[in-house]
């Protein structure tokens, strides 16, 4: 088997786990006011579909959600960064990346999190954001 073969095939295989995904709602201006003053824990998740940090991340979210139902309580808003990224909104909440993270309460910030894609990183992150 050459490379390209064992590239294509170990692709292929991830397509079933890149399908999977946690729940939440696409942010759009006309939504957020709603969401943000819901009375929830918001997490806002900056990602581009092409990236694979992104990608790692979303995974990383979803397996923990699968193993702490305690996480469901919060609600997921996940925010383009190709659209909204160079936006005004983004602007004012500082951020300056994709993968960030941040977890909102109405309108104060309780935690952030910006491009770390690993386990230990995403489970602190939603920690934080539960005990808001």
């Amino acid at each position: 088997m050459n490379r390209r073969q064992f590239a294509l095939g170990l692709g292929a295989a991830m397509i079933p786990a890149m399908g999977h995904a946690y729940p939440s709602t696409a942010y759009a201006p006309a939504t957020w006011p709603d969401l943000r003053d819901a009375g929830n824990t918001v997490v806002l998740n900056f990602r581009a579909t092409w990236s694979i940090t992104c990608q790692i991340k979303h995974e990383l979210i979803t397996a923990a959600l699968a193993d702490t139902p305690a996480y469901g309580r919060l609600s997921f808003v996940d925010v383009d960064w190709d659209t909204f990224g160079p936006s005004v909104w983004a602007e004012r909440l500082k951020v300056q990346r994709r993968s960030t993270l941040i977890a909102v309460q109405g309108t104060r910030e309780i935690t952030r999190l910006v491009n770390q894609p690993y386990d230990r990183s995403i489970r602190n992150f939603l920690d934080q954001a539960l005990v808001g």
